[in-house]
Order: structure tokens, then sequence, then C-alpha cells
């Protein structure tokens, strides 16, 4: 099975205000709580989505539920790295 990386950006509270850093549990909480709309945008080699499909974001939750990523955070921003395998039938098509 095929895995694709994904970079994602994500904002973490308010914009203007936003924290430097948080506890590695509280990360975690935000992200297990975070909507589609704190996404700021999602890349992989050849794609890039500002507005992600509802798809893409359930699977990106699923594997944040899984611990399947690593992050970084700068001023409010954080940043994700995550493989989603791809199913077979995506891969014919």
């Amino acid at each position: 099975m095929k895995k694709l990386m994904f970079r994602i950006e994500a904002i973490i509270g308010d914009r203007y205000e936003s924290t430097n850093s948080l506890a590695e549990d509280e990360i975690h909480n935000w992200l297990l709580n975070m909507q589609k709309q704190d996404i700021l945008k999602v890349e992989t080699e050849t794609e890039y989505w500002e507005d992600i499909p509802m798809e893409l974001f359930e699977l990106i939750k699923n594997n944040i539920k899984d611990g399947n990523f690593e992050y970084t955070m700068t001023k409010g921003h954080l940043w994700i790295k995550m493989e989603i395998p791809l199913e077979e039938d995506a891969e014919k098509k």
C-alpha cells in the first residue's frame, strides 16, 4: 500500500494574539477537537488545498487520533507532517 506525505498548516487560537508554545497534551487535545476551518493549507508533493475536501479532513483527523503525525509549533501556527495510506482503489484510478 502506497503512502502519501501531507504537510498541514493550522492556526491555534486567535490569529493575532497567538501563543508561542503549548504543552504536548494541550496540542494533542486541540488537534482532536480541530475544525476544518482551523486548517490554513494542506500540501503534498503535487497538490495544494486551502479549502480541503471533507474526506481528506476525516483522513487527517483519523491519523491524529491514531497518533500518526509529527508537528512543530511557532507563533500559534502548527505545522503537521503525516503519511496517509492510499487505498488500492484510489491508486488504480
